[in-house]
């Protein structure tokens, strides 16, 4: 339960810092999302199931925030994290290199999808903006990335079985 709960806080959080915070932060209108860096590093340490009901949590949040087509960054957010699963699944976690190579790549998967998305609605995204997000994401990842992983080594972060 304490798990639940600080995962949810943490999601708040990061959430409020990306929409009040991140913008003041922006170079040259490219700012970084540091919810969604660390819901992909989270779900390469501890796998898809996992990921996935955070991605799912935390699209559901920038739904809501973003009102206009409700269900694409839970949808997108889904997939990325599946498949930031499987990335962890096969790799070692303990290593920085990989994890932070894969971050990059499934924020230009997750921004490939949303102009997919919003390209079959009708609307018009610039694809430069994808880009040069993904590689400040990955800037930002490569300090976040370790905290992260230690912050998912913490006993009350473990699931135990108990008989």
């Amino acid at each position: 339960m304490k798990k639940i709960l600080v995962l949810f806080l943490l999601s708040i959080g990061l959430f409020i810092l990306d929409n009040a915070l991140m913008p003041f932060f922006a170079v040259r209108t490219f700012y970084p999302s540091l919810l969604l860096i660390f819901i992909i590093c989270y779900s390469i340490v501890n796998g898809k199931w996992e990921g996935l009901w955070l991605g799912v949590f935390t699209g559901i949040l920038q739904d809501i925030y973003f009102s206009q087509g409700f269900g694409m960054n839970s949808f997108t957010n889904m997939i990325v994290c599946i498949a930031a699963g499987f990335i962890g699944d096969s790799i070692f976690r303990e290593k920085r290199i990989v994890p932070v190579i894969s971050c990059f790549l499934l924020i230009l998967f997750k921004g490939i999808l949303m102009w997919g998305i919003l390209y079959l609605a009708g609307a018009y995204v610039n694809m430069a903006n994808i880009f040069f997000s993904g590689i400040y994401d990955m800037v930002l990842c490569i300090f976040i990335y370790k905290p992260v992983y230690n912050f998912c080594r913490k006993d009350y972060m473990q699931l135990r079985w108990k008989f």
